[in-house]
């Protein structure tokens, strides 16, 4: 298939990775939020990830009809983060949504929640940048405003479309998908980035979508999540001889990458363990500066939230 045949979306660039296999890269301006996979079996259409928003979970629906020519039979939700489980009612309840059971326990508790907060959230910034615009004197600063204002009226038109789905079927470690075009896995080694993190793995074609255990040239979230339990994880992954790794942030990757995201968390914990051993706080964990290969990497603002977390697992509190 060549490139003129892919789907076009305002929320995504489709790539081919191999015959059957495509990965979604969540364009900026667009409200995917998060990158997202499809691959065809043979006997099932597979989505990995449904993304923030409905608009874009529908354009990633589609998608994968026109390139699969079939319904999507499955979805792999990899973790319970809003940006990879907000567009799950755009699908069929024909669709099984598969995740591990404690991303199904999270989900339980916690989405329902999530979304109101996000439904509230979106209209106080929209009134907030509505009034930025009036009264600022910069030319540039109010186009700034005005784009954030419509920005935030694409979020808040999606919102009747943007219900709690939780995972129909669930587990604990691996399940096998096979097909007639090829066999792939949903694995799961535990918490990582969050409580619990599943892959898709193609083995065959050694493509893993690997939702947030991976991201490329963006600062890993570690707050909510296990570090040195990542660390492992990650080996694991290595493990697999993966060609292509499909990031839940950032473009393509492989292990070249994958190793980048290593050194950030094998380098912020001796960071952290080097400021409590000077009698440091949380706070001054967070004013330390990234490490330096980590420069211009997007998601910069939460490389101060990292280190006061990462303080707290260096004293055993996490």
């Amino acid at each position: 298939m060549n490139s003129e045949a892919l789907p076009r979306s305002e929320h995504f660039t489709f790539h081919r990775l191999a015959e059957g296999i495509w990965a979604a890269i969540a364009l900026s301006a667009g409200l995917a939020g998060s990158n997202s996979g499809i691959v065809d079996t043979g006997d099932h259409t597979v989505v990995f990830d449904t993304t923030l928003s409905p608009a874009s979970a529908s354009d990633l629906r589609m998608a994968a009809e026109q390139l699969t020519g079939r319904p999507v039979s499955c979805v792999l939700n990899s973790h319970m983060d809003r940006d990879h489980v907000f567009g799950n009612a755009v699908f069929s309840p024909e669709t099984i949504i598969y995740s591990t059971t404690r991303t199904r326990e999270l989900m339980s508790e916690q989405t329902s929640a999530d979304m109101l907060e996000f439904k509230k959230k979106w209209p106080e910034l929209q009134a907030q940048w509505v009034e930025g615009a009036r009264v600022t004197r910069d030319e540039a600063e109010r186009v700034d405003y005005e784009e954030g204002v419509k920005f935030a009226q694409r979020i808040i038109d999606t919102f009747p479309q943007m219900q709690v789905r939780l995972p129909d079927h669930v587990f604990d470690d691996q399940l096998e998908l096979q097909g007639s075009k090829r066999t792939i896995q949903f694995l799961t080694y535990g918490g990582g980035h969050t409580d619990s993190d599943a892959i898709l793995v193609a083995p065959a074609d050694r493509i893993i979508f690997t939702g947030d255990l991976f991201v490329v040239k963006n600062h890993p979230a570690l707050f909510k999540g296990h570090p040195r339990q990542w660390l492992d994880i990650l080996v694991k992954i290595k493990g697999l001889d993966p060609v292509h790794l499909v990031p839940g942030h950032g473009g393509l990757g492989t292990q070249t990458e994958l190793m980048l995201i290593e050194r950030y968390i094998q380098e912020t914990l001796q960071m952290a363990q080097e400021n409590r051993r000077a009698g440091g706080t949380g706070e001054s964990a967070a004013a330390l500066q990234p490490p330096a290969f980590a420069e211009g990497w997007d998601n910069g603002d939460i490389f101060g939230e990292n280190m006061k977390f990462l303080h707290e697992v260096v004293q055993g509190k996490n």
